[in-house]
């Protein structure tokens, strides 16, 4: 029975607040323009002093901002609470601002008509170009906003871009014709940095010139996925390239390569710098690591490795084969690139001196050889030219005896290599010391130049 007595008790004192208190949205036009702003007051009149209302609920669709709050006591004893509020629609289309509670009082619902933000027939209301919905953890992406430009001497003026979880590089805006209108498009290259849902909350884009406004967009979600637990920290995030060179510095030769990502790289890749050390026979220690460098138009990210030459190198066929391994996005594993050395020769000083020796001594001997079978060559033609001359046997035959140092035929044809030598021999001492012999002396002549002589 108590129980009863009490419940009724505080249901007749709520209705006794609620008919005491009054809520009500005042200054809501029922149209509003991108870019522009319904300037609201949220009164409230009650027995005694109230808080400020909770707005989150319309922050899907409205940016609030709050500007400020006025409380006055009026002469019915009752105190009057005036709440100023701007709302600046972030997205076209019909919009609720759904009912609100304070002090026990209610107001609310009401329907607001947003329209594009249209001059001289451009709608400048700017646009999110498509999002991933999903990423991993340390993935780059590039995000960006479209904007048309209301009039050509108007400009864009944007805050720096700060999104928790995401760390954030600007990129140059790029500026298109489209059908004679001026698009502006803003760029940002993000990189996801903490698992979890996050919201990508850009601050107002304002185009100012021939009129002001004032966007806030919509705010999209994504959700960041984190790495496999397996993974090192020093492994990249995203498609690496690798590309390698054969430079000169210091007085001596270094192989370079330089590894490239669309994001962020860690200060020594996973594997990079042993492979490299590897491959040149030398101490991971000796190897040039450069800082991190990103280039601001493009937002990708390289760093350069310079390693010595290892002492000996020959140069023929493909050089080593240097791999690193990468988180792959797409494919959501672990994978790896290759890339080639350049081939380079290289040897120790004292090596380099003993094999120009050899080389020096080589051609020395390959000059003396050439030389030799040069002029055994102008002996011999000068020789035959000698053989076309002789008009007969006998003189013939003084031409073998004089120009080659021997007493007799016989004894020029016995060093000769050529058996047909002796032969030819004795048919020229038969033509020349048997009577009533007679050889033509062309038969002959033909049959000395046909001898492989000397």
């Amino acid at each position: 029975m108590v129980r009863v007595v009490l419940l009724l008790v505080a249901l007749v004192a709520m209705t006794s607040v609620a008919d005491a208190a009054a809520l009500r949205i005042e200054g809501a036009d029922p149209e509003v323009e991108m870019g522009k702003y319904l300037n609201l007051h949220i009164v409230y009149e009650g027995e005694s002093a109230v808080g400020s209302a909770d707005l989150q609920q319309w922050a899907d669709d409205f940016f609030i901002d709050v500007r400020g709050s006025d409380t006055e006591n009026l002469l019915s004893g009752s105190i009057r609470t005036t709440q100023q509020v701007r709302l600046y629609p972030r997205a076209t289309g019909e919009a609720v601002l759904e009912r609100i509670a304070l002090g026990g009082a209610v107001a609310g619902p009401l329907r607001v008509t947003v329209v594009p933000a249209v001059r001289n027939g451009i709608d400048g209301t700017p646009r999110w170009l498509p999002l991933p919905e999903r990423v991993w953890q340390g993935q780059a992406f590039e995000i960006a906003v479209d904007m048309a430009l209301m009039h050509p001497s108007n400009h864009i003026a944007l805050d720096d871009v700060v999104l928790p979880g995401f760390d954030v590089q600007p990129l140059p805006r790029q500026t298109d014709s489209r059908d004679g209108v001026e698009v502006v498009r803003l760029r940002w290259r993000v990189t996801a940095l903490d698992p979890g849902g996050h919201r990508l909350e850009l601050p107002p884009i304002e185009q100012r010139g021939r009129g002001r406004w004032r966007f806030h967009l919509r705010v999209p979600e994504i959700r960041v996925v984190p790495l496999p637990s397996y993974l090192p920290p020093s492994v990249p995030v995203g498609k690496v390239t690798l590309e390698s060179a054969l430079v000169r510095g210091d007085g001596q030769q270094y192989w370079q390569v330089y590894i490239r990502n669309r994001g962020r790289l860690p200060d020594a890749s996973y594997g990079l710098r042993a492979a490299l050390a590897g491959a040149a026979g030398t101490d991971p220690d000796r190897l040039g690591v450069a800082e991190v460098e990103t280039d601001p138009e493009t937002g990708i990210a390289s760093q350069r490795y310079q390693v010595p030459l290892p002492e000996w190198s020959f140069g023929w066929g493909d050089g080593p084969a240097i791999t690193v391994r990468y988180f792959d996005t797409g494919a959501g594993q672990l994978t790896e690139t290759t890339t080639r050395l350049p081939p380079a020769w290289r040897m120790p000083t004292y090596a380099a001196l003993v094999l120009s020796l050899v080389s020096l001594l080589l051609l020395a001997a390959s000059g003396a050889l050439l030389l030799r079978t040069a002029r055994r060559w102008l002996a011999r033609r000068k020789f035959r030219q000698q053989v076309d001359l002789a008009g007969d046997a006998h003189a013939l035959r003084r031409l073998l005896v004089t120009s080659t140092g021997h007493h007799t035929v016989t004894d020029w044809a016995a060093t000769q290599c050529d058996p047909a030598a002796i032969e030819t021999a004795a048919l020229i001492n038969e033509a020349c010391f048997s009577a009533g012999t007679w050889l033509d002396p062309a038969t002959l002549k033909k049959r000395v130049r046909e001898i492989r002589m000397w």
